[in-house]
């Protein structure tokens, strides 16, 4: 993953978010790339009267800077690999603004950012920081569940993906980001397209999507295609449960990606139901990574 030089993994330092920790290094691994470990706490407003001076506040201020970066740091013990370079870095201010910019700043070429159990995506629906950072981020942005394996899995590489595509712009914005981890793995992507219930036959469709993988030159026996018909966040859970695929890779649409996305869209139930990471790209992404 050329493109993908730097990973900025950011956490509120929970035990669920262990879990995105993880995976990021799992990622970090197959891309060769840097691991940036971020924690932002809340700034810390100076008092306009009371009984601390100004250089008590700010001796306050950088013992609690120091104990968040202390915390950090042991939450970075968990490492899968000691060749993994990282960085632990702690900022100050809003959350989403502050991992945005940090991201920009070191060039990070994946966010990856957790949930927490079964409320997270109700906070990630209402404005959350998850969402912010999915909606403006200028790279691509990995949600990771605290999901029951995914611990486990942390130092094993990636071995399948599902990339779902509706043939739509933003789907074939989130090609690139899939074939590129399928190359730094090694690993397989199963590509499904989903008809709706009362949709057209399910071969012509087939047909269009083979000739889609032919044109893209893929590596051999390493592509499967899939054609299903019904909900489309449904057939995407499922195939991604059937084939225990290690990631999804999902496109949002354009400026209405993320309202879709608190309304109900295909992206809001994959996100809440996937038995796996997925990785989002967003309205705000350029381009695809180089390879």
């Amino acid at each position: 993953m050329k493109a993908v030089e730097r990973i900025l993994c950011a956490t509120d330092l929970s035990p669920a978010s262990g879990a995105a920790w993880a995976f990021a290094q799992r990622l970090a691994l197959a891309a060769k790339a840097e691991l940036v470990l971020l924690h932002v706490m809340p700034s810390i407003p100076v008092p306009e009267a009371g009984p601390l001076d100004a250089s008590a506040f700010e001796r306050l201020a950088d013992e609690l800077r120091a104990q968040r970066l202390a915390e950090l740091g042991r939450f970075a013990e968990f490492v899968i690999d000691d060749r993994l370079p990282v960085t632990v870095r702690v900022e100050e201010g809003l959350a989403a603004e502050r991992i945005l910019a940090t991201a920009d700043k070191d060039g990070a070429g994946l966010v990856v950012v957790g949930t927490h159990g079964r409320t997270g995506l109700d906070r990630l629906l209402l404005g959350s920081v998850a969402e912010e950072v999915i909606h403006r981020a200028s790279c691509p942005v990995v949600t990771v569940r605290p999901i029951p394996g995914v611990m486990e899995a942390a130092g094993r590489r990636l071995r399948r993906i599902v990339y779902a595509t509706d043939f739509s712009p933003a789907s074939a914005k989130a090609w690139p980001w899939a074939r590129v981890v399928m190359e730094a793995t090694a690993g397989e992507v199963d590509l499904l397209h989903v008809l709706l219930p009362d949709g057209p036959e399910r071969e012509p469709a087939r047909r269009e999507l083979e000739q889609w993988v032919a044109a893209g030159d893929l590596p051999s026996g390493r592509t499967q295609v899939h054609v299903a018909q019904g909900g489309a966040a449904d057939e995407i859970v499922r195939l991604a449960r059937a084939r225990r695929a290690d990631l999804i890779v999902l496109g949002t649409h354009g400026r209405t990606g993320l309202t879709r996305l608190a309304l109900g869209s295909v992206a809001r139930q994959v996100l809440h139901l996937a038995p796996c990471p997925v990785l989002t790209v967003g309205p705000s992404v350029a381009a695809g990574p180089t390879r």
